[in-house]
């Protein structure tokens, strides 16, 4: 097994079903195992984790602890005895961002509240928030950040430039404008939007309120005016985005399986995230059967013998491909058991071997 040096953030991505989650905790448990203060995030809406972990739903974006006794792990009486985890909840960053800054009242905006709902858009913008602010907070030696699959991982990496977008130089001084005119009532401030507003913006709230009326314009506006305010914790953010390219900073774990469109989905990813991920790159060959191959002797069964060749000739040919196309190459086997707390224990075994 490759050395994996430590390091402040690590990023577990991949397409679906090749056992991203679960080769995460995995790795928050062989880390904590090793005396370091580990936190597990997972961004994926799935929540694959709380299943893993038994997390109530009702607790999202609240941190828990994990004792390492729940893999039945004995630890030396020094070492660290637990790892926390967290299932990623925007209305939780959200409201901890809105009692911050002193907004609950306006970021109970059926607008906001809509928009920072797992599949309500914000999900990865919310992410990198929650991650910037547990990473100042200097809690952890390390946080594992268990991405959502495919598409939706390059919408996190893409993120930061969706908090730019929305905080356009030209949007800043409507918001400006906007901004001075909180303690006035609502018709002076739709007068004042509409002096300074573009008149595609315009012609589009106009359209707005023919279609949803006038109600929902001014609410648009005071969600866009509660957005405003909060703005330093959206452009923060930006900062942690940039962090990510640095190979001091952090290990990608790109975790794909031994299948031909597996492999060929995972080198899809890789090559769509190149502007953000650095080269320092790890690839995990997830549920491997070489192990098993090897001990497999069905020399008398002329049928299972073919099938063995097969399979080892597979095995072998995505590893090539593998490793002609990523500098790190890991290889985890399968674990052959129903259980998933088992199958995280064998996989941490995996992370040392």
């Amino acid at each position: 097994m490759i050395q994996i040096p430590h390091k402040q953030v690590e990023i577990f991505c991949g397409t679906g079903g090749v056992g991203k989650t679960t080769l995460a905790t995995a790795r928050a448990l062989h880390l904590a195992k090793s005396n370091r203060k580990v936190l597990l995030i997972t961004i994926d809406p799935a929540k694959r984790l709380k299943q893993i972990l038994k997390l109530p739903d009702r607790d999202d974006g609240q941190i828990h602890s994990i004792p390492l006794s729940l893999f039945d792990e004995k630890n030396n009486e020094n070492s660290i005895d637990h790892f926390d985890a967290m299932l990623m909840s925007p209305g939780a960053t959200l409201g901890r961002i809105a009692k911050e800054k002193k907004l609950e009242a306006e970021f109970e905006s059926t607008i906001i509240k809509t928009l920072s709902r797992p599949y309500g858009g914000m999900n990865e913008i919310m992410s990198i928030i929650e991650v910037q602010y547990q990473l100042k907070q200097k809690n952890y030696d390390t946080i594992i950040l268990d991405t959502p699959p495919g598409k939706h991982f390059i919408d996190f990496l893409e993120s930061s430039e969706k908090i730019k977008n929305f905080f356009d130089k030209s949007f800043l001084e409507i918001f400006e404008y906007l901004g001075k005119s909180i303690n006035e009532d609502d018709h002076k401030k739709r007068n004042i939007l509409a002096k300074i507003i573009s008149s595609g913006v315009k012609k589009l709230l106009t359209y707005l309120e023919d279609v949803t009326g006038a109600d929902f314009v001014r609410e648009f506006i005071d969600a866009v005016l509660a957005l405003y305010k909060s703005r330093d914790s959206f452009l923060n953010a930006l900062d942690f985005q940039k962090e990510l390219k640095n190979e001091s900073f952090s290990n990608w774990f790109l975790v794909t399986s031994v299948e031909q469109q597996k492999i060929n989905e995972a080198q899809g990813l890789k090559d769509q995230a190149e502007n953000f991920i650095h080269n320092d790159l790890y690839l995990i060959i997830n549920k491997c059967l070489t192990p098993y191959l090897n001990e497999w002797k069905p020399e008398s069964e002329p049928v299972l013998l073919k099938l063995k060749e097969s399979m080892v000739t597979r095995e072998a040919i995505l590893t090539d491909f593998a490793s002609k196309n990523f500098r790190n190459v890991l290889k985890f086997h399968e674990i052959n058991n129903p259980s998933p707390l088992d199958h995280v224990v064998g996989l941490a075994l995996q992370f040392k071997a």
